[in-house]
Order: structure tokens, then sequence, then C-alpha cells
């Protein structure tokens, strides 16, 4: 299935009109955000500038804190652009602001210790069209940014940007998930037993 496919599923699942959430990136702005992003990673000096974690910090946990670090480093140095937060929960954490007319991009910032095209490991991007719906208006352009990263010790350094322009016919992979709480499974009429 392709991203465009996804949405207009996605849209009947969750009983909402199917509007254009995914367009087609134009070349230009595609060129701008390169360059942006290449000047303001290459200002960074990231390979001086470690980050630090704890001894006990998770990989999710190691995954935001870069995600955050790269943000807040490279985000003085962009020209041509703003990162934004999203307000609340879900895809995209962040939004992408071209400065020259305020254009919106769905901006999502990933972090990895190493990018391989044959791992089959998921990057979620979205189970809901809710926070897309309400923070962009219809075609939307959607960035994913992953952050490579090496980890020796408690030391973190970035090793590499890489940025994914998503189109309507990237593919993507969709998994039903199901899931309880401790509210449902009190509410439940299964078998219990508690010790």
């Amino acid at each position: 299935m392709n991203l465009e496919e996804y949405f207009e599923r996605l849209a009947d699942w969750e009983d909402q009109p199917v509007v254009e959430l995914v367009s087609q990136w134009d070349a230009a702005h595609v060129a701008a955000i390169t360059e942006d992003f290449r000047a303001a990673y290459a200002a960074t000096g990231f390979a001086g500038r470690p980050l630090e974690v704890e001894d006990e910090t998770s990989n999710q946990s190691i995954g935001n804190k870069v995600a955050v670090f790269l943000e807040e480093a490279i985000g003085p140095h962009l020209g041509n652009h703003r990162i934004e937060a999203c307000r609340g929960s879900g895809y995209p954490d962040r939004k992408l602001v071209r400065l020259a007319d305020n254009r919106t991009f769905a901006f999502e910032l990933k972090a990895t210790s190493h990018f391989n095209r044959n791992d089959g490991n998921r990057i979620v991007l979205t189970c809901s069209s809710r926070k897309l719906r309400a923070e962009f208006r219809a075609a939307i352009n959607h960035l994913l940014a992953t952050v490579c990263y090496v980890k020796d010790g408690n030391q973190i350094t970035v090793e590499h940007l890489r940025l994914d322009f998503l189109e309507p016919d990237s593919p993507v992979e969709v998994r039903l998930e199901g899931s309880v709480s401790q509210k449902g499974l009190a509410r439940g009429a299964q078998e219990s037993v508690t010790f």
C-alpha cells in the first residue's frame, strides 16, 4: 500500500471525509529544504558536541533525546525555515515552516543508531489523521528526518542526517494493532484472578 491509499482508508475507518492528506513534492521545495538543512547541519559542528546520557537510559529515550538535541542544534542555523512544535499527541511531532510565506510541511524527526536499508523494523508514522486535519491544510507535504548516531558509553555523537521527502506513492506498511487498558480490563466480562 502507498501513503495516499493509507490516508484514504484511514479516512474511511475514522468516518471522515477523504481529503488530500499527502501531496507530491515540488522539486524547488525539495531543493530549498535540502540546501537549508545541509548548510545548517554543517554549521552545527556535531563532531565536537557529544550528547551525554545516563547509564540506564532506554533506546527509546535516547532516540527522543537525540531528536531534541539535533533540533535545538540545527534550528538556529536554518536560514529559510524554522522548526515548530505541533500541538497535541500523534503524528507529526513538528512542523517545518518556510519563512518566506509561512507554508508548513509535516515534519517528523526520528533517531536511530544507524540507517540500514535492509532493516525491516517499523518506523511508526501515524494511526490517526486527527492532528494532520487540525494543523495542516490539504494537500500536505511530509518530511521524515532520520538522525543517525553513535553511542560510546554515555556519549552520543550525531553521525549524519537523512531527509526523506514522502510522496503519495511512498510505500507504507499497515498493521492492525489491538490494545487493552486497565480500565477496559476492569470493565470486561473475561475471567480474571488477582493474587
